[in-house]
């Protein structure tokens, strides 16, 4: 296995879990490859369920994320979120989400640093290499060749390049000149809009203490719902500021081009635009907006998961495969998921020079079906926490007709379409596919 050579390009969350998790099973060598400068990641805050905090348990970075959370991890049921009503003068609390093992709250930037300090010896990192095309022949290495000018040689490409992704593009295009893809197959997989926006901020607790005594925000992870609107609060960096995603849809455009800004996806924008999108809620959520001085508003695109994720020795992974919206906190752990299970596969005795596009194979048909479904559960719960979907669309802003039932009856479908989080284990997952591989003559 040591003669294997993995390179994988992308220095997200994705790429950097598949190396740590690779070395920790093997000599391999790798070589990860990133277009900045030095490695960085964009957003604020990420949730991490139970289903991903056994993974990082087993990957060793349990003590890392328990000093990031300021405590240990959660055992047995604790609530998630609280959910409420607020696009009214007067909110109304209808449900709270119960979880086993709760939910970490991580900021996204603290959270790669941790995962940077467990890369592996066996593993070299080289920045300011963005991917412009490969060549993956029926016998010999496989050739990258990057917009610098350089190029580099891998018996094995792993391709965690982000929703933008250069890799994605080319495997599929080769799959369409190969007869194995239609045009239309390889069109549907470019990024779309889903419809929705994302006021992004972080609010210090001590802002929001003075200016709020008591706040909800303080002591509840909150969902704030409302009429084709809602917010999510959580606090992060021990509690020292409270993470803010404000979203907002116009469902009537999923699957559109986002035509706001379109050559950035995130961009700063005025307080005031922030705060005249939920003017009419309650004063509570008025109050948390005011403190955020400067939002920034995320396009959420999304890729719709393709027919496959690999095409001979190579393989895509995370927002490179299934990009999708955030609303069941999962995009990040999809794709540790995804780094779980091909290191585990990549690792083992039986994976050699000739048996890699068999035990990729086995790689997509383990998590792609799995991916895919999270992938429309995260759209359906959108919706639904939207009065948007799911036969919800009658409850209206202010709606006064709507009961506390009704609105319960509705979050527990989202918290069913959460089950998967922390009631399964990747464990199985992962058992399925060696068993699989185990299995390769």
């Amino acid at each position: 296995m040591s003669d294997i050579r993995v390179a994988v390009i992308g220095a997200g969350i994705g790429g950097l879990t598949f190396c740590v998790a690779l070395g920790k099973q093997s000599n391999i060598k790798m070589d990860l490859y990133e277009a900045a400068r030095e490695f960085g990641e964009m957003g604020a805050g990420i949730a991490m369920y139970y289903r991903t905090q056994q993974i990082m348990e087993k990957l060793g970075l349990h003590d890392d994320l328990t000093a990031l959370e300021g405590g240990p991890f959660k055992k047995g049921n604790a609530v998630a979120f609280h959910y409420r009503k607020s696009d009214q003068p007067k909110g109304l609390s209808f449900f709270d989400m119960n979880t086993t093992g709760g939910m970490l709250h991580l900021h996204r930037a603290s959270f790669q640093k941790a995962i940077i300090n467990h890369l592996p010896p066996t593993c070299t990192s080289h920045f300011g290499k963005r991917l412009v095309s490969y060549d993956d022949p029926a016998s010999g290495p496989i050739t990258l060749r990057f917009t610098d000018g350089t190029t580099a040689e891998c018996d094995v490409l792993v391709g965690a390049d982000g929703i933008k992704s250069a890799v994605r593009d080319i495997l599929l295009s080769n799959l369409a000149k190969e007869g194995k893809l239609t045009k239309e197959e390889v069109a549907k997989s470019d990024p779309v809009w889903s419809g929705t926006v994302a006021y992004r901020g972080l609010v210090p607790k001590e802002r929001l203490e003075a200016k709020a005594p008591g706040h909800r925000a303080l002591t509840q992870d909150t969902l704030y719902c409302g009429k084709n609107k809602h917010l999510i609060i959580f606090p992060i960096n021990n509690g020292a500021l409270i993470n803010v995603v404000a979203f907002c849809s116009d469902f009537s455009k999923e699957g559109t081009q986002y035509s706001e800004n379109s050559k950035d996806w995130a961009v700063n924008v005025p307080k005031e635009e922030l705060l005249q999108q939920y003017e009419d809620w309650e004063p509570e959520v008025t109050a948390l907006l005011e403190c955020v001085d400067n939002p920034t508003k995320w396009a959420i695109n999304v890729v719709l998961p393709p027919s496959t994720f690999v095409s001979r020795r190579v393989a895509i992974l995370g927002d490179s495969a299934h990009a999708m919206t955030p609303h069941v906190g999962a995009g990040a752990g999809q794709a540790i998921e995804d780094a779980y299970v091909l290191a585990a596969l990549l690792s083992h005795s039986k994976c050699t020079l000739a048996s890699l596009p068999c035990v990729l194979h086995i790689y997509d048909a383990v998590r792609r079906p799995k991916a895919t479904a999270v992938w429309h559960l995260s759209r359906t719960n959108g919706m639904i926490d939207e009065f948007a979907g799911a036969g919800y669309e009658h409850i209206g802003t202010n709606d006064g007709n709507v009961s506390s039932e009704t609105l319960a009856k509705m979050a527990k479908e989202t918290e069913k379409n959460y089950d998967w989080a922390w009631k399964t284990s990747a464990e199985t997952d992962r058992e399925e596919a060696v068993s699989m591989v185990s299995k390769l003559v």
